[in-house]
């Protein structure tokens, strides 16, 4: 019993703990300007209207078109090259495959800071520097290791009788991934799905550095664009940020169990 309350008191700490940021982030995007600093939480005065002038001065409308178009364009060409070669990696057999697969996997121990100037001459000799190619290529290549490790995992789980039974039947490898793995594979394509989409809608180096002309930015550029040096609407930014995370809300809530159940299920076997 007493355990059960310590765990419960823990539980409860932990999550007050994780919300703290977000509400101070919210009361302080319903603040006035000259009371931006003057309190932890919240004021006597709130300014719900700092939504809608964040929404007209971030031109918000531009760089939410800009985010869901490089973020859902990337996602969904990822989750098609990764899943393919994941089960290529892990149902077909042939010389070299593990090589190749831990060659893959290397992506995920470069950071893309590290690779930004190579990235940015070879983006500017193929004459795609500045523009929205640019970042989908670059969140591709950056987001192909750990959605191919994940697949992969998952991949394995699937028992082997319902592959060969497929085969039994006469049908291809291709035919197989798409009528017995993908139906299978729905937890994975939702894990899969959620990480890239935090990270691609979430990344501000690469569109830092690849986008020049500001009607590309994507959010996390087009708000920071707007912090100054001597002066800066904080209440704004925090109620940018507010708006700029309700996308990936909604789409964790749409595939939450799917999500919760990729977490659990085959993806540290094999």
């Amino acid at each position: 019993m007493v355990k059960k309350l310590v765990r419960s008191i823990v539980i409860y700490l932990a999550g007050i703990l994780f919300l703290l940021p977000i509400i101070w982030v919210f009361s302080l995007s319903i603040r006035s300007k000259k009371d931006v600093f003057s309190a932890m939480f919240f004021v006597k005065d709130i300014h719900l209207e700092n939504y809608i002038v964040t929404w007209q001065t971030f031109n918000f409308s531009k760089l939410f078109l800009n985010s869901i178009f490089v973020t859902c364009v990337s996602v969904m060409i990822t989750l098609v090259f990764s899943s393919l070669a994941a089960y290529a990696f892990s149902r077909i057999k042939y010389r070299g495959s593990n090589v190749f697969f831990y060659a893959i996997l290397l992506g995920i121990m470069i950071p893309p800071a590290a690779v930004i100037i190579p990235l940015f001459l070879i983006m500017k000799t193929f004459g795609l520097y500045n523009s929205h190619l640019s970042l989908i290529f670059s969140y591709i290549a950056f987001g192909l290791p750990i959605a191919v490790l994940i697949f992969r995992g998952f991949f394995l789980s699937v028992p082997n009788e319902l592959i060969e039974a497929a085969r039994i039947d006469g049908s291809s490898e291709v035919g197989t991934f798409f009528r017995i793995i993908i139906p299978l594979s729905k937890p994975a394509f939702a894990t899969v799905s959620i990480f890239l989409f935090m990270q691609n809608w979430n990344e501000f180096i690469l569109a830092l550095i690849l986008l020049k002309d500001k009607i590309l930015y994507t959010l996390p550029v087009g708000m920071a664009n707007f912090v100054g040096q001597w002066d800066s609407p904080w209440q704004l930014v925090a109620a940018g940020v507010i708006i700029s995370s309700i996308p990936i809300f909604v789409v964790y809530l749409l595939i939450q169990d799917q999500f919760v159940k990729g977490l659990t299920a085959g993806a540290v076997k094999g």
